[in-house]
């Protein structure tokens, strides 16, 4: 059962790492102007090996953040928790992009720095999207404008906000009891989300024609299911064979039109038994670098493809940026996300002095 999984020792740590270094992977075709990745490529345009990714996280995501909830100890120390988890290292992102990367891809379009201070606005990029919702995707002076995904800094950030969204849901529903006496009405927002996503195309046309939007209904339907899977532990087996035809399931129903009835089942139980039983465990331990390589890997990218890189091919492009990144996650790990998560029971203490 789904019930004996081990919270201080799995592979969820292993597993988020590798989805984010997926992420890298799939945007390395776009952003080098190397196409289609070839997940892409085999669904026919449906998913990339960057969605399905995502969609894992939230998954994931939504199996931890409504366990969080119940061991939180109420609902404005679980928005703290969950605050500290993603605005600090965003908001460094947000600074990193505008004062660093940004200025370097000025220097490296016009050769020097020369204007940069009168044709960017590095301040309003920080300040427009600090909040999470992307308002302002460049920086200014038309930087990017020659890449091969022009204009935008960090497109990757725009999920954040949604997963947000999702800790806001938790949260609200959790304060309503739901949690506790009404688990079956999260059932029902998921299996509502389920239909909508895999109706006939037809029925979600309107949906459909904005691949924005669908995407957010993909990502809300996966952290929907992620804690379904959480409250119904109890009565969710979890058994090799089936994870493989889950697996396998999954992987043949990509390139058909059953894609979206059969990956919201298949993958996340496959995803769920390699949490419980890949012998990778405790990956992040000490460090969690894959927040770090999920919001930094875009702009690095953009001044790899700036710079020339993709001369060298795709292989070569990956190992660059993911090398890259990996360092600039290392150091957000140790310099802002755990001074920040540090500060998660900062509540607790001070109740504990006023007694």
């Amino acid at each position: 059962m789904l019930s004996a999984f081990d919270y201080k020792n799995n592979s969820i740590g292993f597993l988020r790492f590798l989805l984010a270094s997926a992420v890298i992977w799939s945007h390395s075709f776009p952003l080098g102007g190397f196409g289609l990745d070839p997940v892409q490529r085999f669904s026919g345009g449906t998913e990339t090996a960057g969605t399905l990714a995502v969609a894992g996280f939230f998954f994931l995501s939504g199996f931890l953040i409504t366990r969080s909830y119940e061991t939180s100890g109420g609902l404005a120390l679980f928005l703290w928790h969950r605050f500290l988890r993603i605005f600090p290292g965003f908001w460094a992102c947000l600074a990193v992009t505008a004062f660093a990367f940004a200025p370097l891809a000025f220097a490296l379009e016009r050769g020097s720095l020369a204007g940069f201070s009168a044709a960017a606005n590095p301040i309003g990029y920080v300040l427009n999207n600090a909040l999470l919702q992307i308002r302002q995707a460049n920086v200014g002076a038309s930087l990017l404008a020659k890449n091969p995904y022009p204009d935008a800094f960090n497109a990757s950030l725009w999920t954040l906000q949604y997963e947000f969204l999702c800790y806001l849901g938790i949260g609200l529903l959790g304060a309503l009891g739901v949690m506790r006496r009404g688990r079956f009405s999260i059932l029902l927002i998921a299996v509502a989300l389920f239909v909508v996503f895999a109706a006939p195309p037809l029925m979600v046309a309107q949906v459909r024609s904005e691949p924005i939007a669908f995407r957010v209904l993909e990502l809300f339907l996966y952290f929907a299911i992620g804690s379904c899977a959480y409250l119904y532990r109890d009565h969710i087996p979890v058994n090799g064979a089936a994870a493989a035809v889950c697996a396998v399931a999954a992987l043949a129903a990509l390139p058909t039109h059953a894609y979206a009835t059969v990956l919201p089942v298949c993958l996340p139980y496959a995803i769920a038994y390699v949490a419980m039983r890949w012998p990778i465990r405790n990956f992040d331990r000490y460090a969690d670098f894959s927040y770090g390589l999920y919001i930094y890997a875009f702009p690095v990218q953009q001044m790899l493809a700036l710079a020339g890189a993709s001369v060298a091919g795709q292989p070569i492009n990956f190992v660059l940026a993911f090398g890259a990144t990996l360092g600039l996650a290392v150091a957000s790990w140790f310099l802002v996300e755990k001074p920040s998560l540090s500060r998660k029971h900062v509540f607790d203490a001070r109740r504990k002095e006023y007694r």
